[in-house]
């Protein structure tokens, strides 16, 4: 009994062996699903993705050898993800970015029959460049509206073909072809991605980058809040906290009447305020015991506080009283005298 032992193509070898390289020097090993995805279409996200990242293509059963052939570590698990039309995508770039890319880069595909309109697919008005014959009896069986002109077949309006959501039939997919009118739109999804050691499948990478950034920026917020709130002290929150106690030693220092230098514009601004309100209950007493330019300046300030808006009450904001304090100084002078 003779044995013969089976020769392995040379380009497989080579195909295993190129694969394995470019393994080894990626940082990041995609592989995508390229159903349904033709040559011009695949072309068309090769030169997108030029200078970025690189779409290998080969048998699955290559890719595994190809895989298995690697000494990364957990590289070899990216061969449980090699099912169906897959290819490589080999990059630097980090896998999440990468994803994204796809994902918003889509090239437009013929239609095939059987598959549902994304949206309403328009033939427009065109001259079709096609001579009078069969051709014009198709377009009205398609309810596609055409007359001859100048010898040749125009489409006379644009019209709608197939609404959105609905099944393109053999016949409409085969005159959307012949017309050059290409409806349909193909991307590629990154089904798994290995990087640093890990495998990242696809619902991990299929996630809103710019939500995830507002939801970081919130949970930073809250952070500083509560830092603040509890008087719990970081690099971050040690400016903030002591504005706050200051604000905070100010008003009771107002309020209990402990005078310090710094504090005499706050002091003077106060006892303007409640000058004002003993001139205005006073005046409505007896009007001559209050002098004229003095009540004439309590009915304007009076007038404007019932005139302005509520204010918005601001969080974590020490309020601004510098403007109210040079106006209650200049009030309180004129009361005095």
């Amino acid at each position: 009994m003779s044995l013969y032992e089976k020769k392995i193509p040379q380009w497989k070898v080579d195909t295993v062996n190129k694969l394995a390289e470019m393994i080894k020097k990626s940082e990041m090993i995609g592989l995508i699903n390229v159903e349904g995805v033709g040559a011009k279409q695949l072309h068309g996200i090769r030169e997108s993705l030029r200078g970025s990242a690189t779409i290998k293509m080969a048998r699955n059963t290559l890719m595994i050898r190809a895989l298995e052939k690697v000494k990364k570590k957990g590289i070899k698990e990216l061969a449980n993800y090699v099912k169906g039309p897959v290819a490589f995508i080999f990059s630097d770039q980090d896998p999440f970015k990468l994803s994204k890319f796809l994902s918003e880069n889509k090239t437009a595909a013929p239609a095939k029959g059987g598959q549902i309109a994304p949206k309403d697919i328009i033939v427009p008005e065109m001259n079709t460049g096609v001579a009078p014959g069969p051709f014009i009896s198709e377009l009205a069986a398609l309810k596609i509206p055409s007359r001859v002109r100048g010898g040749v077949i125009h489409i006379t309006e644009d019209t709608v073909v197939v609404k959105e959501g609905e099944v393109i039939s053999n016949a409409m997919a085969q005159m959307l072809t012949r017309l050059g009118i290409e409806p349909m739109e193909l991307q590629l999804k990154m089904i798994a991605a290995y990087a640093d050691g890990m495998i990242i499948t696809a619902d991990a990478l299929d996630i809103d980058l710019d939500q995830l950034l507002d939801q970081v920026i919130a949970g930073h917020q809250y952070a500083v809040n509560l830092s603040i709130n509890i008087g719990y002290p970081t690099s971050e929150t040690i400016t903030l906290l002591i504005a706050k106690a200051d604000m905070e030693a100010r008003s009771l220092a107002l309020d209990i009447g402990f005078f310090t230098p710094d504090m005499v514009e706050e002091f003077l601004a106060k006892a303007n305020v409640e000058a004002f309100a003993l001139a205005a209950v006073l005046s409505e007493k007896d009007p001559n015991v209050i002098p004229s330019e003095v009540l004439s300046q309590v009915k304007a300030v009076s007038a404007a506080a019932t005139a302005a808006p509520e204010p918005e009450p601001v969080k974590d904001e020490p309020p601004e009283e510098e403007d109210e304090e040079e106006e209650s100084v200049a009030g309180l002078s004129g009361l005095f005298g």
